[in-house]
């Protein structure tokens, strides 16, 4: 893994946003790549902080990691690959972001779509985006589509051909759309 992209973001996160004393330790750790499961664990111990109460921490430490590699508006092999070595440093498991940062998910994923749909063509790399945003939220396909639907069907309503936006409606949410236009 080449830390460098994640070192330059921890010690970004950790100058821009007000941590506790524990995180900060964290994120020098990660800036450095000097952090694994047992670091955590130990710091955790050493300031007296139980896992629980960390987890929600970590998730806003990996969703401001997500935000910073999400302003170029794609995420790379690498930056996936990083998010997937926070998750399991700090043990999120599926679910952890929808059930404790749903508002922070749902508005990362409509920015980023509405970005997507502006032009009313979803390119390549635009599906793979979405796809990568899926992944790193840990959402299903069918949770993905239904955000996407949103953005699309104005998109549709445009006269956006649906078969251009890389999404799938079902036959009477298609023939809705069509009437409205």
């Amino acid at each position: 893994m080449n830390y460098q992209n994640l070192s330059l973001a921890f010690k970004r996160i950790n100058t821009e946003l007000p941590l506790l004393p524990y995180l900060q330790e964290i994120c020098d750790g990660i800036a450095v790549g000097q952090t694994d499961k047992k670091e955590v664990d130990k710091i955790l111990i050493g300031c007296g902080v139980h896992r629980s109460v960390a987890t929600v921490d970590f998730l806003h430490l990996i969703f401001a990691y997500i935000k910073i590699a999400l302003e170029d508006e794609m995420l790379t092999q690498e930056e996936k690959d990083n998010i997937r070595f926070l998750k399991t440093l700090f043990h999120i498991q599926p679910g952890d972001f929808y059930y404790h940062n749903k508002l922070d998910v749902e508005k990362t994923i409509m920015d980023q779509l509405s970005k997507i749909y502006a032009d009313d063509f979803i390119t390549e790399e635009e599906a793979e985006l979405k796809s990568a945003i899926q992944e790193v939220f840990d959402l299903t396909y069918d949770q993905m589509n239904e955000y996407a639907k949103m953005k699309a069907a104005v998109s549709i309503i445009k006269g956006a051909d649906p078969k251009d936006l890389d999404i799938v409606f079902t036959y009477e949410e298609y023939f809705k759309l069509r009437a409205a236009r």
